[in-house]
């Protein structure tokens, strides 16, 4: 008794399955001449053609069942002698003859005066050097740059631009900045490298400096220009102080600036005089070497005696204090050692604090880092003497 109603269920879901693929197939086909349909309707549709162009006509293959597809050609417009119409009056004439061709979209419907595929190198050409980048007359090496500050977020948008009349020693190396506000607690400076050499090096980079609204104007932007030899050592060729005072950034709002670069010998001597130092640190032999190379503008009597101290504190611990030498004042391009003509009472004329953070600033927190960053050569650095106490001392 199951077998037959079995055979019977069977029989029922193979017939509904049948027609549900006759029913399938049906659709699909009827599905198929609606898009042919479609399609041919489109395509038999006549374009929009101007009455004055020429249209060639060119049939499909009868198996994919397409109607004719015509093409048109833009008309060619008879030149005049430009000895007769100028120019820019022809293009005129054109435009009101044939108003038609302009309005309509698509690369075949351009004037004949401007060849089809072809540029115009007029469009593409960029001037060599923007006009507001025109440096000042001279030979002086200058940088040039852009200074803004934004009130609202507080911060400093400085753009390097570029440099100009490097010396010849310098044209064939690469070329850095290195940037830094002072005074700073950001031991990490800011730093450009030049996209090409010459005399002109480009840099065209832009850096952010987060200062407040409250103390921007207690800050300077220093600006320092090096040249890298094919030993990766840097050569100092000067440096720009811009003073961020609210005059200064008020002027140089949306302008390029060019500023002369000061050399070492164009630092301004202190009230109390310079003096060149040279350091070096050696992390192997943890040994600290200093070297006093020379002095001037000191306020003392020519024929003096000069003695320099070294003293090396650690923390609030005096470690060593054992470094005395004897100098006679010098320009800074002569130096040399005399022999030693002490006085009983020694007069102290200024100091120099070289150290990390914790004890320095500006140039002389500079020269450590520096020192700490080259081991293996010499930095030598100018730095200006503070005013000291004159201290009475026995010999």
């Amino acid at each position: 008794m199951a077998d037959p109603m079995v055979a019977l269920a069977t029989g029922l879901a193979a017939v509904l399955l049948f027609l549900l693929l006759i029913g399938l197939t049906a659709y699909l086909l009827w599905k198929k001449r609606q898009d042919q349909r479609r399609d041919t309707q489109l395509i038999s549709t006549n374009p929009v053609i101007p009455p004055c162009t020429p249209v060639f006509q060119t049939s499909q293959g009868s198996s994919y069942g397409l109607a004719e597809v015509p093409f048109f050609l833009p008309p060619s417009f008879k030149s005049s002698s430009h000895s007769a119409v100028p120019e820019g009056r022809e293009e005129e004439e054109q435009w009101e003859q044939h108003p038609h061709l302009h309005t309509q979209r698509g690369s075949l419907t351009i004037g004949s005066w401007f060849p089809l595929g072809s540029l115009r190198p007029d469009l593409y050409q960029l001037p060599e050097e923007p006009s507001e980048w025109a440096q000042p007359s001279g030979s002086t090496v200058r940088l040039c740059f852009a200074v803004q500050y934004q009130h609202e977020q507080e911060q400093l948008v400085v753009s390097l631009l570029q440099a100009a009349n490097l010396p010849a020693q310098c044209q064939s190396n690469a070329t850095l900045v290195k940037l830094q506000l002072l005074p700073s607690e950001d031991r990490h400076l800011r730093q450009a490298k030049a996209r090409s050499k010459g005399i002109q090096p480009q840099f065209n980079d832009t850096f952010v400096f987060q200062v407040s609204n409250n103390n921007v104007d207690q800050f300077t932007l220093r600006m320092s220009l090096y040249s890298v030899d094919r030993l990766k050592k840097h050569h100092l060729v000067g440096h720009v102080l811009f003073p961020l005072r609210h005059s200064e950034l008020r002027e140089a709002a949306g302008k390029v600036l060019w500023r002369d670069l000061e050399t070492e010998s164009d630092l301004p001597l202190s009230k109390h005089g310079n003096i060149q130092v040279s350091l070096n640190y050696s992390q192997s032999l943890q040994r600290l070497t200093v070297v006093v190379l020379r002095a001037q503008g000191l306020q003392c009597p020519s024929n003096a005696d000069v003695s320099v101290q070294v003293s090396l504190q650690i923390h609030t611990q005096l470690d060593a204090a054992c470094l005395s030498l004897e100098v006679q004042q010098l320009p800074p391009e002569e130096p040399a050692e005399v022999p030693s003509t002490r006085t009983k009472v020694p007069i102290s004329l200024g100091l120099v604090v070289i150290g990390p953070f914790m004890y320095a600033r500006g140039r002389e927190l500079e020269h450590w880092n520096e020192m700490i960053s080259k081991s293996q050569e010499l930095v030598k650095q100018w730095h200006g003497l503070g005013a000291a106490n004159n201290t009475h001392r026995s010999t």
